[in-house]
């Protein structure tokens, strides 16, 4: 399984799972997705979207959802 890290315009692939970056990066990072961890201070905006999930966008313009399974874990951070 290959890991696609993007930092600023860049992309770099992995051979680590993505597990193993989640425990290195701690507290400034965090899962959203099976498949995405994402930095909190690179976001932008949060919105509701479809099927209880969450639509986010990083200041880069980057785009993803927030799947209902870390939804509640990200509604934590953001105090609601």
């Amino acid at each position: 399984m290959k890991v696609e890290i993007r930092i600023s315009e860049k992309r770099y692939i992995s051979g680590k799972r993505l597990y193993s970056y989640e425990e290195q990066l701690g507290g400034g990072f965090m899962r959203i997705s099976k498949s995405t961890l994402v930095n909190l201070s690179f976001i932008d905006s949060v919105e509701p979207s479809f099927n209880g999930m969450m639509h986010l966008r990083l200041k880069n313009g980057c785009k993803d959802y927030i799947s209902r399974k870390y939804l509640p874990a990200f509604k934590k951070y953001l105090g609601i």
